[in-house]
């Protein structure tokens, strides 16, 4: 369906945006009255495993930090009238029919009312951070970490199109999609505190193998056209972002090196992400893989990904810091860490145990 003509009124559109922003406080404050006194009645009655661990609360303020973050983002003027034309349709072109389908679900949906849906978006992903950053009821922490799991799912599939891995993603786009990230990590949260002890490290483990392998593959796959001017015109792309000049003149150096020699460069950047990906599958433990997969991470995440919040239109910092975040913890995860009750300082990290 064509985009709704949202540009004609901008001014008209965000101020009812942030009318339904501003009434929104007080729905919210009774909406969460009423589902604490719910969630208290359902503790009372209902035995469940709390969230707890030092290694645990670290990733769920971390994930808490993203969510209201994003929160504030989607409270951007642009989200309410550009967000369809600007961000959701042209997620559509490439991807296979039924995935073109439930975007265009999520497009007639969001058309209906974008001032309210904005609204709702944002004001659900602030409640989430919030929740995740300072609720002590572990109750309340699991109930928003199980909310982030299907709001990520939702997001992932119709406002992010699983991170373009169907329609020539990369990396540098921030393929597989930040909030697959979300979504997994509190899925590693909400686990049983025994299955974070035996299987928790290897998780992280493989799954940051699994990353850089299907990064390799995306940036080495014919049809993406990355040996080519493809990845050049999308860095360049990203330098035209509004943002200041000091932050765009790098991102357009570097455009022009990759265009110089686009076959050589794509070369490198695919025996780099093999490199990684070999090393979390068969040396996780060497500072040589954390501190190669750091550098990695932020020279990418400045250098294709441009912090993903800039320009009036982002709506999450991209997949650089919800990977940062699985690689900072991977260190803390042994067994007397995963299932300790009560935090030690951060900076005393235990030995990793193969």
């Amino acid at each position: 369906m064509p985009p709704m003509n949202m540009v004609a009124y901008p001014s008209t559109l965000a101020l009812a945006f942030f009318y339904r922003l501003v009434g929104g406080i007080g729905l919210g404050v009774a909406g969460l009255t009423l589902a604490w006194w719910a969630f208290r009645r359902w503790n009372r009655s209902t035995p469940h495993e709390p969230v707890t661990g030092d290694v645990a609360d670290r990733v769920t303020w971390g994930l808490g930090a993203l969510w209201l973050l994003d929160g504030l983002l989607q409270m951007q003027p642009l989200m309410v009238t550009h967000f369809i034309g600007g961000f959701l349709t042209p997620l559509v072109s490439g991807q296979p029919p039924w995935l073109q389908a439930a975007i265009r679900v999520g497009i007639a949906l969001w058309a209906i009312n974008p001032v309210v849906w904005n609204a709702l978006a944002a004001w659900l992903q602030v409640g989430i951070g919030l929740v995740l950053l300072f609720a002590r009821d572990p109750g309340w922490r699991r109930a928003a970490l199980w909310i982030s799991v299907g709001w990520s799912a939702v997001v992932w599939v119709a406002g992010e199109a699983m991170g373009g891995v169907f329609s020539g993603g990369s990396w540098f786009s921030g393929s597989p999609g930040s909030v697959l990230f979300y979504g997994l990590l509190a899925v590693w949260v909400l686990a049983s505190p025994d299955w974070r002890r035996r299987r928790g490290q290897s998780a992280v483990r493989y799954g940051l193998g699994g990353l850089w392998t299907l990064a390799a593959l995306e940036q080495a796959w014919p049809a993406n056209g990355f040996w080519g001017p493809a990845l050049s015109q999308y860095v360049a792309s990203m330098a035209a972002m509004p943002q200041p000049g000091w932050l765009s003149a790098p991102l357009y150096a570097w455009a022009h090196v990759l265009s110089s020699a686009p076959a050589a460069w794509n070369a490198g950047l695919v025996a780099i992400f093999a490199a990684l990906g070999g090393l979390w599958f068969f040396a996780p433990d060497r500072l040589a893989t954390f501190w190669a997969t750091m550098g990695v991470v932020l020279l990418t995440w400045y250098f294709g990904q441009d912090w993903g919040v800039l320009g009036g239109m982002g709506t999450d910092p991209n997949s650089g810091a919800p990977v940062l975040l699985a690689l900072f913890i991977y260190p803390l995860l042994s067994a007397r860490k995963v299932l300790a009750s009560s935090p030690s300082p951060f900076g005393a990290a235990p030995r990793v145990q193969p």
